[in-house]
């Protein structure tokens, strides 16, 4: 669901995301260019292998079509390039950023990522495990049988919280307590409507 963005010098994929709703181009739902467009623009994406489940009365398969519309934008803005090697420099660049995520931590932490094993999970992680893989010069990958719904489950077993920072600058010599009080009086009320918000009832926490 990571965006695909060109402004007019580079590249770049996210960190922004076209989420479920409306989702990439291809879900027929207006949404923005991509990966997973830019995966049914080089092929990596067969719609015949897909449910007709999209469209606003989800009874449609993935729509090519606009996919490839969307990327002639950029064939118009990239000259020289065909619509599927823009396609495919934009998921480079995706598989980029998942082993950079990875390295953070593992290989800065000190840790020999070749010695373990991939673990892939996500609706598109078998798209770009093999990919990711190559990446980090790691030979195997473990690819559950549910590992679409790995991140959903995870979601459901973490703790539910909400963060909140604010910088307090006022004269020591001042009245600090007081301008303290307020400042966390105003971040926690909306860290407690985000909460609420999900439908965790105040009294659990």
């Amino acid at each position: 669901g990571s965006i695909l963005h060109y402004d007019g010098a580079r590249f770049r994929v996210g960190p922004d995301s076209a989420g479920a709703n409306p989702g990439p181009s291809c879900y027929r739902n207006g949404g923005p260019l991509a990966v997973t467009d830019a995966n049914v623009m080089t092929g990596k994406l067969i719609p015949d292998f897909f449910p007709a489940i999209f469209g606003p009365n989800r009874n449609e398969r993935l729509d090519t079509e606009a996919v490839k519309a969307r990327f002639a934008e950029f064939v118009a803005k990239v000259p020289g390039k065909s619509a599927e090697e823009i396609a495919d420099g934009f998921i480079s660049i995706a598989v980029a950023n998942m082993a950079n995520a990875i390295k953070k931590i593992s290989v800065e932490r000190g840790y020999d990522v070749t010695r373990y094993a991939l673990n892939c999970f996500g609706g598109a992680g078998g798209q770009h495990a093999c990919l990711v893989a190559d990446a980090l010069g790691m030979t195997k990958i473990l690819v559950h049988p549910y590992s679409g719904l790995l991140s959903a489950y995870g979601m459901g077993l973490a703790a539910i919280r909400s963060t909140r920072q604010l910088a307090v600058e006022v004269p020591l010599s001042g009245d600090v307590g007081e301008h303290v009080s307020r400042a966390k009086a105003s971040i926690g009320s909306e860290a407690i409507a985000e909460v609420t918000g999900q439908g965790i009832a105040h009294p659990l926490w």
